[in-house]
């Protein structure tokens, strides 16, 4: 039986929503889905007009908001490709992936193509700022196009658009939606090509795992050029009838929790920094005073104080919480304890890859495996290349419906990436357990070797380091067969603290890691930065960049 393309969820759901809201930014008013159904017309008649054919390339480089959700609806509802650019990319990346992708038009920021080279670019055909909907450059005859393109929309829709207008040609599923550019953690930007059929089927198992539900609001916190924002927060949810709130602002807890006490969601997905800070602004001072930490660890013989603080909890997202899902990095144990097992709350963990979709696994609310990425989504397959699969770590090899094409115009990475029999290699290290559940330790090219031969993972050290005092983020690093943590320290939190007395503390964290993880995990020494790494869209730390 075919699978049903996302392009025709959304339909339905557009006819079916026809006066509800859509989408919109934060504190903004919503377009409703028959608005929406008009600006993707609108922009599907240009697209037309400047010659466009189905396959073309339109890229979108721009911070999350609801412009971005309906630049990307229209482009893969009208058959073209969308090329994905995450914003953070210094503006020369960005003008050369979006050469090496032949893209014809970009829809980006003022400020960011002000760096750019439009010469450089000479396969485009315009250049628009998603925003204020400013044409920034164009070639030919596409600015009178676009200037005239509420004219043209007009002229074909004298009474404005109705529900039977609406009809998107349904794709086949091998051909191409997108193409994500992906900085990786290990090397250059490369781009994933995802055909109709991964994002359809990711789609479903979203729609289908988590309680998603016609007309619910939900708040978008993650980005959508990191495929688990733009899945999860943005086409889902478009695909099943919701509506969408784009948050737009960094998620600081105070910000976070007014927003989500003005959604009002049913699902909350947000990565574990976030997740952490969020907690702790919340009930930090419940859970680590000397009283409640007493209570907590013997949570089964205090049932009211833990299931007090979980209502206080579930309050600040808005008081109608069903599932909160986090992924894209390791998630402390202690934090997971406290959450599933102490508080009882709705909470499991996902993990997949750009090159998936982005679901390779994720967890069930009935039967949460503690420290696991959840079970193996249906539809895919995965083995550990280990001897001992179950217990002794090695490379996570996947394959299914979910996997992507190959890397675009890069036949020597997919050679790479690729078993002999068709089996994607991850880079991510782990184990599965009898019942299907992943359980994750690191990635091939981060590990390190010990001077008698153990391996090192040490996303697990960083992991433990990260929830001690006065610590933002860390990454262990390995020097002359020591290892070393990089540290960026609290800015907040130090703010009244002389560099002695930082020093003082970071060397006690460092005393008290040690003490925590086995021996030939030891950190040596520590180096204190006050820059933030620089990361990828996922929001993985660029290791490479750092010795």
């Amino acid at each position: 039986m075919r699978m049903k393309s996302f392009v025709k969820q959304f339909e339905q759901q557009v006819v079916q929503s026809w006066d509800s809201p859509a989408l919109g930014n934060y504190r903004a008013k919503p377009m409703s889905y028959q608005a929406l159904a008009s600006q993707i017309e609108i922009l599907h008649i240009l697209f037309r007009e400047s010659g466009l054919v189905a396959g073309d390339k339109i890229a979108i480089n721009a911070a999350s908001s609801a412009a971005w959700g309906e630049t990307f609806m229209a482009v893969t509802t009208g058959g073209y490709v969308a090329t994905v650019l995450f914003n953070g990319f210094l503006p020369s990346d960005t003008q050369r992936m979006v050469a090496h992708s032949d893209s014809r038009i970009l829809f980006t920021e003022r400020s960011a193509f002000a760096k750019m080279d439009f010469e450089a670019m000479p396969q485009l055909l315009g250049v628009v700022d998603i925003n204020s909907g400013q044409l920034l450059a164009s070639r030919g005859n596409f600015g009178y196009i676009y200037h005239n393109r509420h004219i043209l929309f007009a002229q074909k829709y004298a009474t404005g658009m109705s529900p039977e207008d609406v009809c998107y040609v349904e794709p086949e599923p091998e051909s191409l939606c997108c193409i994500l550019y992906t900085s990786g953690s290990t090397g250059n930007p490369k781009g994933v090509m995802l055909p109709y059929r991964s994002i359809s089927s990711n789609v479903e198992l979203f729609s289908t795992t988590q309680p998603y539900k016609r007309g619910d609001r939900y708040l978008s916190m993650l980005p959508f050029s990191h495929i688990f924002g733009l899945l999860a927060d943005l086409v889902t949810g478009l695909c099943m009838g919701m509506h969408i709130t784009v948050l737009g602002v960094p998620p600081i807890p105070k910000v976070v929790k007014q927003a989500l006490c003005a959604v009002k969601p049913r699902v909350v997905m947000l990565v574990p920094l976030v997740l952490s800070k969020l907690v702790e602004n919340t009930i930090g001072e419940f859970v680590h005073s000397r009283a409640g930490s007493e209570r907590l660890a013997a949570y089964n013989q205090n049932e009211e104080f833990c299931a007090a603080l979980r209502t206080i909890l579930l309050q600040a997202m808005g008081g109608r919480v069903e599932l909160i899902l986090t992924g894209g990095a390791a998630i402390p144990v202690d934090l997971e304890r406290l959450l599933a097992v102490k508080l009882k709350l709705p909470f499991v963990t996902g993990y997949g890859m750009t090159e998936c979709g982005p679901l390779i696994s994720i967890g069930h609310r009935d039967n949460y495996a503690l420290k696991s990425a959840g079970i193996i989504v249906e539809g895919m397959e995965a083995k550990i290349d280990s001897q001992e699969p179950t217990t002794v770590a090695g490379e996570l090899l996947v394959r299914g419906v979910n996997l992507f094409k190959g890397y675009y115009k890069n036949s020597e990475a997919d050679a790479e990436s690729f078993t002999a029999d068709g089996w994607f290699r991850t880079g991510d290290l782990g184990v599965l357990d009898d019942n299907n559940n992943l359980f994750l330790v690191g990635r091939c090219k981060s590990m390190l070797l010990s001077t008698n031969g153990q391996n090192i993972f040490p996303e697990e050290i960083e992991v433990v380091l990260n929830t001690l005092p006065y610590v933002a983020e860390s990454i262990v690093v390995q020097r002359e067969n020591r290892l070393v943590a990089l540290i960026v320290p609290d800015l907040d939190a130090i703010e009244n603290i002389d560099h002695q007395t930082l020093n003082t503390l970071m060397a006690d964290n460092i005393k008290r890691l040690n003490e925590s993880i086995p021996a030939y995990e030891a950190v040596a020494m520590y180096e204190l930065r006050y820059e933030p790494f620089d990361k990828t869209p996922k929001g993985s730390i660029k290791r490479y960049l750092y010795k």
